[in-house]
């Protein structure tokens, strides 16, 4: 028989073992074409990283809040501050965590500050699924367009704790030599993605960009590094078919200078559509408002007025 002394024994134990416990947590539910893009993350641990970490956090936050939750998050490099210290990684590992536990999945790209050592010992399962050995190069599909994570983080380990790196990106010879034959046997649309802008990079000898608007499944373009939300259009002149113009599209920065905030990816039938969700503009560091010049107020509200990217399918 249950008595009232066991009865309240027993909800005193399910109340301390917590919410999750005392009633079935709800399942989230998730948009598998909903995306989320961070870039140029710089959530180091020095103390000068201060806001950054604090944008990074309030980006979590939002995606969190989504409902439903998307899919996807990508990162589009620069998730070190400067060097590519462990400790950076160990300073914004937590938030990335808060994504995951939720059930989203985060693909990590490398940038011209990130070190891919340091980068492993925080997250060694990104290597075993990357598509080449190495690198950091990962696809994520939609239902009718794909994202593919190139890593064009040129600098290699072995340069010293307090060396930067080359600024500029690359893609290794092996993959050039994985990317050609995946052009080549792609017949689902792509989006190609990587930190660096596509017309610093090439493809067995060819500009990267050239590769682009002349590959017919490629889609558009979309990249980091420069820290504004800025669209171009590229195309073939040579092409003697009516010409293709393609979207090449630079991310803002979630919390170092120029432009400051994340962008959200909506795929949808014959079409990508991707948002900017700008919070901020400083010039070259985080400026208290009442200490800013009044034109970097009409800089956000340009960048905020200038609507979204779309990218044909």
């Amino acid at each position: 028989m249950l008595t009232r002394r066991l009865f309240l024994g027993g909800l005193a134990a399910a109340c301390a073992a917590g919410p999750r416990k005392l009633f079935a947590k709800e399942e989230a539910e998730f948009d598998d074409n909903l995306l989320v893009f961070l870039s140029d993350v710089h959530a180091g641990a020095a103390k000068t990283c201060k806001c950054a970490r604090r944008k990074l956090k309030e980006a979590v936050a939002e995606i969190l809040k989504m409902r439903p939750l998307p899919r996807n998050v990508l990162v589009f490099g620069d998730i070190a501050h400067v060097y590519g210290l462990g400790a950076d990684y160990d300073a914004s590992r937590p938030q990335f965590k808060l994504l995951e536990d939720a059930g989203i999945t985060v693909t990590m790209g490398m940038g011209n500050h990130d070190r891919r050592s340091e980068f492993a010992v925080r997250w060694p399962d990104a290597a075993k699924k990357s598509l080449v050995p190495g690198r950091y190069v990962h696809l994520v599909e939609t239902t009718s367009v794909g994202f593919l994570m190139l890593d064009s983080l040129q600098g290699t380990d072995d340069r010293p704790q307090n060396d930067t790196g080359p600024v500029p990106g690359a893609l290794s010879d092996g993959q050039q030599e994985f990317l050609r034959d995946f052009l080549a046997k792609r017949t689902k649309p792509v989006i190609l993605c990587a930190h660096h802008a596509p017309k610093e990079l090439k493809l067995c000898g060819k500009p990267l960009s050239l590769v682009v608007v002349t590959t017919p499944c490629v889609a558009g373009y979309i990249h980091g590094h420069n820290h504004r939300w800025t669209r171009a259009w590229m195309r073939d002149k040579d092409q003697k078919t009516p010409e293709r113009a393609k979207h090449v599209l630079c991310l803002p920065s979630n919390g170092l200078w120029g432009d400051i905030g994340y962008a959200t990816c909506r795929v949808a039938t014959g079409k990508v559509e991707v948002v900017p969700c700008l919070k901020d503009f400083w010039l070259s560091r985080p400026v208290a408002p009442e200490r800013r010049p009044p034109e970097w107020e009409d800089i956000l509200a340009e960048g905020r007025a200038s609507g979204p990217c779309t990218f044909r399918l």
